[in-house]
């Protein structure tokens, strides 16, 4: 029963952040929405996902979002009306309702094989796995923070 009311609760947040004009309000909307997944997934006993979950969408995405708009502003062209973004929102959801009865039946517990050589490859590795990761990210966000100032930098020239 609590996790039918988290999952209400995360889709009426997912809405709300979607649909509020307003960009604080709808980050913090969407802040929450991740943290009631986080504990969504706490609750089925996938604590590692969870506190994933909440630590980095909750912590570190929400961050890097309002560090943006700070940075970019929250003014948005004026848009009468938007069919491709209604269109899209269909078809994903049109795909997300077929796509369970399409795929076929996978017998995972039989092919699995050793689950601790799969185990092993990620703990003998992961030094290098954390390593390219956190230069990917930090390449990522020095590229989003010099693109922000480029673009800071010709709005106020023009």
């Amino acid at each position: 029963m609590v996790s039918i009311l988290l999952l209400v609760a995360v889709i009426i947040l997912a809405v709300i952040s979607i649909t509020v004009k307003k960009t604080v309000p709808a980050v913090l909307s969407f802040a929450l929405l991740m943290f009631l997944l986080g504990l969504y997934y706490i609750g089925y006993d996938e604590k590692l996902l969870g506190l994933f979950q909440i630590f980095v969408y909750t912590g570190g995405i929400v961050v890097l979002v309002l560090f943006g708009v700070t940075v970019i502003g929250s003014t948005f062209p004026e848009e009468k009306s938007r069919p491709w973004a209604v269109a899209s929102i269909v078809l994903i959801a049109i795909g997300f309702i077929v796509i369970p009865f399409i795929m076929p039946n996978f017998n995972v517990v039989e092919n699995a094989g050793n689950v601790k050589a799969q185990v092993t490859v990620l703990t003998e590795n992961y030094a290098e796995v954390a390593i390219f990761l956190a230069v990917v990210g930090a390449s990522l966000l020095y590229g989003s923070i010099r693109m922000l100032h480029t673009l800071k930098h010709e709005k106020e020239l023009s």
